[in-house]
């Protein structure tokens, strides 16, 4: 069992349940944390709607959202082909018929950052027209990226797709879940915090997943209890407002709730692309 007694404090053992006292361990996990939170680890609420691209000096960033398909990806790839960009790595995650990517590429043949902004500008269109391709789409947002570092693209993600909407109901058909998650909130009046239970199948990440939606849903996490058995987590967490108000209204609460449950589920369905390349030949695996 994990116990987190206030704000970014764990107190956590080793595998044997004894005090973690390996110096090297205890300062490899510090720099994984701090790694991992990125320099956009506070709230920062992102655009609605967002084709974005931004320039490192040996990648771009392209931030995508709009309505998934069948054969998204790869037009999504034979667009960035046909501008000669080589798509280097990215990350896709889809849920509830909405799908969010964070991708990096470079020139073709400089095989570093784009820096042209006409070329970066016809990028931004093309990619925007193909994702409002589809009938069913609420359109691709467009939206200056930021320099989105490979430690905290999942912490993007998040907040793409949770700027985007895919917590909202959709009518159409949705694949069942074998296992939905079970997300209750409640008050405790007597210390005037919110309690929030989840209960799902465990996995890797899943606190991660849970306390990043939290944050930007601009929530303090003042105490929590954390366990896992049997493949099963179950993740208490008290909370209130950043204004120091626990959840006050029905909406609220039930907003809270299905982003959890989208938090939770839109994993399932990530997808990781690296390239490969031999010589002057490049192809994408998934991973």
């Amino acid at each position: 069992m994990v116990k987190i007694r206030a704000v970014s404090v764990f107190n956590v053992t080793d595998k044997e349940g004894m005090k973690l006292k390996d110096k090297a361990a205890i300062a490899e996990i510090e720099g994984y944390i701090r790694k991992s939170l990125g320099a956009d680890s506070r709230y920062m609420p992102a655009k609605r709607r967002s084709v974005g691209v931004a320039a490192s000096t040996d990648h771009n960033v392209i931030e995508l959202t709009g309505s998934d398909r069948p054969g998204l990806l790869s037009e999504v790839s034979a667009v960035l082909a046909s501008l000669k960009c080589n798509v280097v790595s990215a990350e896709i995650w889809t849920h509830n018929t909405r799908v969010a990517a964070v991708m990096r590429v470079t020139d073709e043949d400089t095989m570093l950052a784009v820096t042209d902004t006409v070329r970066l500008e016809m990028i931004k269109e093309r990619l925007s027209y193909l994702l409002r391709g589809n009938n069913l789409s609420r359109g691709a947002a467009m939206a200056e990226a930021s320099g989105t570092s490979a430690t905290n693209t999942e912490r993007r993600l998040h907040q793409m797709m949770l700027s985007d909407g895919d917590t909202e109901e959709f009518h159409g058909h949705v694949p069942a879940q074998p296992q939905r998650p079970n997300v209750t909130v409640r008050n405790w009046k007597d210390k005037d915090y919110s309690v929030v239970t989840i209960r799902c199948k465990d996995r890797p990440k899943l606190l991660f997943d849970t306390v990043c939606t939290l944050t930007d849903l601009r929530y303090v996490v003042y105490h929590a209890n954390i366990d896992a058995s049997n493949n099963q987590a179950y993740q208490e967490f008290y909370v209130r407002h950043v204004n120091g108000s626990p959840m006050n209204t029905e909406a609220e609460r039930l907003r809270v709730i299905q982003c959890l449950e989208s938090a939770i589920e839109r994993r399932v369905s990530e997808v990781t692309i690296h390239e490969l390349i031999k010589g002057n030949f490049a192809r994408i695996i998934f991973l």
